[in-house]
C-alpha cells in the first residue's frame, strides 16, 4: 500500500477556524519529500486570531501570514494531486483538518498506533529541516517532524 506521513503547522483565522501555514510530506517507502509554506494574506482575522498568530510568529514557527511560496488557494489541488492510499498524521485535530480536503484518502492518526509525543521522538540533530527554519528551532519545522515520525514508524511497524 502506498502511504505517506504529513505534518502541518496551522494559523488561526476568524471564528477559531484553522488554516494550514506549513506542510511537509514524506513517502514511507521511498523517502520522497515535499515542503510548502503557504501565503495566508487573504484570511479574515478577529482579535483572538490576531493575538494567537502574533504569538505563534514570535514564539513558535516564526512565519508571518504573508510569508510563503504558495498561495493558500493551491492547498486543495496539492493535496488532491497526491496518489497515496493512506496518510499518517500526528494528532486528531490535524487529521480532521486534512479530511476536509481529501475525504477519499484513509487518514490515520499515528498516535492511535502508539506514536509518542513529538518531544520524545524529535531528539536527533541529524534530521533535515527546511531552509527557513535552519536559523531557528528545526524541531518546530514540519519537514524535520515528518522525518522524525517516519523514523519512529519504520522502527515500530
Amino acid at each position: 500500500m502506498c502511504s505517506a506521513i504529513i505534518d502541518i503547522q496551522c494559523i488561526l483565522g476568524a471564528n477559531n477556524k484553522y488554516f494550514i501555514k506549513e506542510m511537509s510530506i514524506i513517502d514511507t517507502e521511498t523517502w520522497a519529500t515535499q515542503h510548502w509554506i503557504f501565503k495566508n494574506s487573504k484570511i479574515m482575522q478577529d482579535n483572538k486570531s490576531r493575538k494567537t498568530n502574533k504569538w505563534l510568529e514570535r514564539n513558535y514557527h516564526k512565519l508571518t501570514l504573508e510569508y510563503g511560496d504558495v498561495e493558500y488557494e493551491e492547498l486543495g489541488r496539492i493535496l488532491n494531486s497526491m496518489k497515496f492510499e493512506c496518510i499518517y498524521v500526528k494528532g486528531e485535530q490535524k487529521k480532521q483538518l486534512l479530511m476536509e480536503f481529501i475525504p477519499q484518502v484513509t487518514l490515520i492518526n499515528i498516535e492511535d498506533l502508539g506514536c509518542p509525543r513529538l518531544d520524545q521522538i524529535c531528539d536527533e540533530e541529524t534530521l533535515p529541516c527546511c531552509i527557513f527554519h535552519m536559523e531557528f528551532n528545526p524541531k518546530q519545522c514540519t519537514f524535520y517532524k515528518v522525518f522524525a515520525i517516519r523514523k519512529w514508524y519504520i522502527n515500530n511497524s
